[in-house]
């Protein structure tokens, strides 16, 4: 036996069981120690407080202060809070502040036992299943965590390093409204990268890093570390998995003071003499505006082939790995959440452009992910459909969400596994913002979102942008100019106009749209034709 392997296997199994219980002395692992390590049930990892305030300021020195909050506008699932909202705005710069954030959960982590992947050399967590019962809502308990907001003048986000590092809010502060979907309760569901008795995925909403493996990763429910960075142009949150020296990664959430985007940067390493496969996704699990998803969201993933990877027992969709047409299958379109009978999970197996998105057409607030397609050419969608049976599994009001996933892999499947080498890295910039009142999505990139809709003789288009921009709207119409304005675009003012289209024009006809600034910088250019609209 390879008794120094094994002592590093169960050392690290041992610090994940610490970072789990909150514990600040390191266990001394022995050789004898079995594989399977139960979670002490007298050390949870926060002590439950049924009448602890939501929000509960915390002096951090090292934190920038703020003005005393005030509470948040924006409605929210009962018994989920926001953070506090500083009183004043910041309008040229960026705020960041520790606070506390309680939430009603279920009580699992007595029930999760460690285990190890000899082949990607990390530890990770199983919940015994048998141990845990079937428990009833009336036994959540409210818990605090930690959590860190960082806002500028249009956006408030608020990170969660306690659970798993997620970027948890994401408030555009134009209209009040959260992007990210927020589960009222975290309760462990049977989906996840393990067998299914034993996965916990906590469907809790916001933004989670999947990683190294496919699905939900190991690490989204569990103790981050974080830092703050700040630069005169920048200001980022740092949340890391682990510093031990075992395949690892960590996130840079970044923010300017004076735009409406804000950039997730992995970071991927290997510190260990082998090579490890693995699988990473960005995944956002959202509702756009609102407690649940509407029916009438849009998806807006530039691509005329999907690749399925499941769908629904209810669903008529042809099953796993069968690559079907899209927007329109068979006369449907799935672009169309009000279309979904049962959910459906997909792959673009050739992403045409850099960006992915969806409206939802109630609320009036869209998403738009941008990122180069060279570097992560991953993009996934998945959303229960609309009688879905399977709320119960992972909330107690009925909600529903749709995930939005991005990475450097392809598909989950295990062919699409990708390397890194001994002491090789990896990383990439993701651009990822809200916009409002456009009526939709056709084309972004991370300056400017665009929207075009034909009825009939007539075009509506809309323009949103992350920042103040001046410019000049042309359209074009087959050969003709017919509509020049200067515009001035921004996340708090859209564009909107109507444009009569020209009599003569014919299906396949081009239909293009720039955006100029004064010094002849293309702000966005989009060229399409008559018959896609």
């Amino acid at each position: 036996m390879n008794w120094k392997s094994l002592g590093a296997k169960i050392g690290l199994m041992a610090a994940l069981l610490i970072a789990l219980a909150g514990c600040v002395e390191a266990a001394s692992p022995t050789p004898t120690a079995t594989k399977a390590v139960s979670v002490p049930s007298a050390t949870p990892q926060r002590s439950p407080e049924a009448a602890t305030p939501a929000t509960t300021p915390v002096e951090t020195p090292s934190l920038t202060p703020t003005p005393a909050p005030q509470p948040s506008s924006t409605p929210l699932p009962s018994g989920t809070p926001s953070p506090a909202v500083p009183a004043t705005v910041p309008v040229d710069g960026v705020v960041v502040r520790e606070t506390t954030l309680s939430i009603a959960t279920y009580i699992y982590e007595p029930f999760l036992r460690a285990e190890f992947d000899d082949e990607r050399g990390v530890p990770y967590l199983w919940l015994d299943r048998d141990a845990y019962g079937e428990p009833t809502p009336d036994s959540t308990v409210l818990t605090p965590f930690r959590a860190v907001v960082m806002e500028n003048r249009y956006l408030r986000l608020t990170i969660l390093p306690e659970l798993g590092g997620r970027l948890y809010e994401c408030f555009f502060k134009p209209t009040g409204q959260n992007l990210f979907y927020r589960n009222a309760v975290l309760k462990p569901t049977r989906w996840g990268p393990l067998a299914r008795e034993q996965n916990w995925w906590l469907a809790a909403g916001g933004m989670e890093w999947a990683f190294p493996v496919y699905e939900h990763g190991y690490e989204s429910g569990i103790p981050w570390s974080y830092s703050v960075e700040r630069s005169a142009s920048e200001t980022k949150i740092v949340v890391r998995d682990t510093t031990d020296a075992r395949p690892r990664m960590s996130v840079e959430i970044g923010l300017a003071p004076d735009t409406a985007y804000f950039i997730i940067s992995p970071h991927l390493e290997n510190p260990t003499d082998s090579a490890v496969s693995y699988q990473y996704w960005t995944s956002a699990v959202l509702t756009l505006g609102g407690p649940t998803m509407s029916a009438n969201t849009e998806f807006v993933y530039p691509t005329e082939e999907i690749l399925v990877h499941s769908t629904g027992r209810e669903s008529d969709l042809p099953g796993e790995r069968a690559v079907i047409t899209w927007p329109v299958w068979e006369g449907r379109d799935l672009s169309w959440y009000q279309s979904w009978e049962d959910y459906l999970g997909f792959f673009l197996p050739e992403p045409s452009e850099d960006f992915v998105g969806a409206y939802n057409h109630d609320t009036g607030l869209g998403i738009v992910r941008v990122c180069d397609r060279r570097e992560a050419p991953g993009v996934k969608l998945f959303a229960w459909g609309q009688d879905s049976p399977y709320r119960t599994e992972y909330t107690d009001d009925g909600s529903q969400y749709f995930e939005m996933w991005g990475g450097p892999n392809r598909t989950f499947w295990s062919e699409d596994d990708n390397t890194l080498g001994p002491g090789e890295s990896k990383g990439w910039a993701e651009y990822w913002y809200p916009f409002q009142g456009i009526d939709g999505l056709s084309f972004a990139n991370k300056d400017v979102a665009l929207s075009l809709t034909v009825s009939e003789d007539t075009i509506s288009m809309g323009l949103a942008s992350t920042s103040l921009l001046e410019g000049t709207v042309v359209v074009e119409a087959g050969d003709s100019e017919i509509y020049r304005r200067e515009v001035a675009v921004g996340p708090e003012s859209p564009h909107v106009d109507a444009v009569s289209l020209p009599s003569d024009l014919v299906p396949g006809s081009s239909l293009s749209v720039t955006y100029v600034s004064p010094l002849g910088e293309v702000l966005v250019s989009h060229v399409t034709e008559l018959s896609d609209q």
